[in-house]
């Protein structure tokens, strides 16, 4: 299946997409935070993403793992002081750099492949969507505990919090 083959060609590629991501990150204005980031962790980071994105993507892993895992990432991101548009800009360009290598390496042999291959790429964004969202989960619920609640002010307002 064609899922399966192109998990397959993510994972066998972890190393290079990680560097490829790596070198956008800290060169791209909309992710400028992740240059404060020693260069050893960040590749940790997004290799990581790649490496597991198999069992993410070929149900191994519970919708609630997935949610634990990226509500903590969202925290830990709040306390690393990269603004949120950073953090979700980086979830995008690691979701896009995986579709940009599978055009890269000529992957399509055939238009049924093709067709195949944007369904997969649909659960990949849905995947990152997902991602997206429990990020800003976790990085909200760090800003509810950083900033003190004033009643009808403007963070309650923009958090929901009544």
């Amino acid at each position: 299946m064609i899922s399966e083959k192109m998990v397959h060609l993510i994972r066998e590629n972890a190393d290079d997409l990680t560097r490829k991501l790596c070198k956008e990150l800290i060169t791209r204005e909309e992710t400028k935070s992740y240059r404060l980031v020693n260069q050893d962790l960040l590749y940790d980071r997004v290799f990581d993403i790649y490496i597991r994105l198999d069992s993410w993507l070929l149900g191994d892993k519970v919708k609630g793992e997935v949610r634990n895992h990226y509500t903590k990432l969202g925290r830990k991101r709040y306390e690393e002081g990269i603004p949120l548009n950073e953090v979700i800009m980086s979830l995008m360009l690691t979701k896009r750099r995986i579709w940009l290598y599978v055009v890269e390496k000529h992957f399509f042999d055939s238009s049924y492949e093709f067709q195949q291959a944007l369904e997969f790429n649909n659960r990949i964004v849905l995947f990152f969507d997902r991602a997206i969202y429990f990020t800003s989960i976790g990085y909200e619920d760090e800003l509810r505990k950083a900033v003190p609640k004033s009643p009808g002010g403007f963070l309650s307002r923009l958090f929901g919090m009544r």
